[in-house]
């Protein structure tokens, strides 16, 4: 009986313990879990600090800001906190982490006559302020088959069925096509209501009015431009995180199998903020090793643009006729006349210091940026 007792004790205490190494165990991982959560959320904060102080220096020595579009300059948080628009970083910091040490600073770039302010805060291993273009390589790996990111073309380039490229930007969700030179280039991705002919001027050749395939005096030129002076797509916070481009919209043959932007790199429109696809990104997007020309039926296969159940135009036109563009219809390329009604998905690029907010590029759980 003793010994039934005392097993009984010897159980008790074996549970007791258990427990409390579990709750010990819980409390560890809810620790994390915390500080994971709300010391990303208290970093946020400095950032977000370090702008206010920013915009309150430069409130106050307005001759200190870029005068030309495109100019930037940079002050750093020592600076503000000397001249009194913020409490030293360490100040910050040591809520979250009495030993942590930071440096940051807040760059101001002239964007035609409006200012966007960029925090860069460095915390070491705790935190460092990330650029969408950072965390996409350093998260996405490249790869050589199979869906993802390929390096190709000088730059990377996003290939493959699914790969993880959603961006939500301006209420909308949008593809990352590629990424050069630290710019993330954009094609809008959702159900797109935004529809127009190509061009439908008169074509002499075809004695009727079949349009003209010249992108640089086209319809479509015209009707992206509005688009993007109006505010249906872009608000004017929306703009400050656009960079202008190049437009590649040189014309191409049916059967040409070059697919590194020389053939629609032979006509360009600099400086543009809005545009359409040409027609060598959407054979790169494939990944069937038979999709080389507009003539490869195959460029549907294994294409995450390949699922749009519209047609939707093409910046490209056919080299061989002066009326015809390309357009992709329910995968396929079609070389179409140019007056012919058919959606537009257009094309942007973001700033390169973009900031990647959350997200790990899935359709449900897109790239948040700022």
């Amino acid at each position: 009986m003793k010994d039934l007792l005392k097993d009984i004790g010897i159980k008790k205490i074996g549970i007791v313990v258990g427990i409390f190494v579990g709750v010990i165990v819980l409390i560890i991982i809810l620790l994390k879990l915390f500080n994971s959560f709300f010391g990303e959320t208290s970093y946020a904060k400095i950032e977000t600090t370090m702008v206010d102080a920013a915009m309150d220096y430069y409130n106050k020595n307005p001759k200190l800001l870029p005068q030309m579009s495109g100019g930037i300059v940079t002050v750093n948080a020592t600076n503000l906190t000397s001249n009194g628009h913020m409490k030293d970083l360490n100040d910050y910091t040591k809520k979250i982490d009495g030993t942590i040490s930071c440096s940051g600073s807040v760059s101001v770039t002239n964007i035609d006559g409006k200012y966007r302010y960029t925090p860069s805060l460095n915390c070491g291993d705790k935190y460092k302020t990330t650029t969408l273009v950072g965390y996409i390589r350093s998260h996405e790996p490249l790869v050589i088959s199979g869906q993802g990111l390929y390096e190709l073309n000088g730059g990377y380039v996003f290939r493959g069925d699914a790969p993880n490229n959603y961006v939500q930007f301006a209420n909308h969700k949008w593809y990352i096509v590629k990424i050069q030179d630290d710019y993330a280039y954009l094609m809008l991705a959702d159900r797109s209501s935004y529809q127009s002919v190509w061009d439908d001027r008169y074509n002499v050749d075809q004695n009727s009015n079949t349009g003209i395939n010249d992108y640089k005096v086209s319809r479509m030129r015209t009707y992206l431009e509005n688009l993007y002076d109006s505010e249906e797509l872009f608000s004017s916070n929306d703009k400050m995180l656009l960079s202008p481009f190049t437009l590649q919209v040189g014309n191409r043959p049916v059967s040409a199998t070059a697919n590194d932007g020389s053939i629609e790199g032979s006509m360009t429109i600099e400086n543009s903020y809005v545009g359409i696809l040409p027609a060598y990104d959407y054979i790169n997007a494939s990944i069937d090793s038979s999709c080389n020309s507009t003539e490869s039926n195959s460029c549907a296969n294994y294409n995450y643009m390949s699922y749009f159940d519209f047609a939707w135009w093409l910046s490209t036109g056919n080299s061989e006729t002066t009326h015809q563009v390309y357009k992709v219809n329910l995968g396929t390329f079609v070389s179409g006349m140019a007056s012919i009604d058919s959606r537009v998905l257009p094309v942007i690029r973001l700033v390169k210091d973009a900031l990647y907010v959350s997200g790990d590029g899935t359709f449900d759980n897109p790239y948040i940026i700022k």
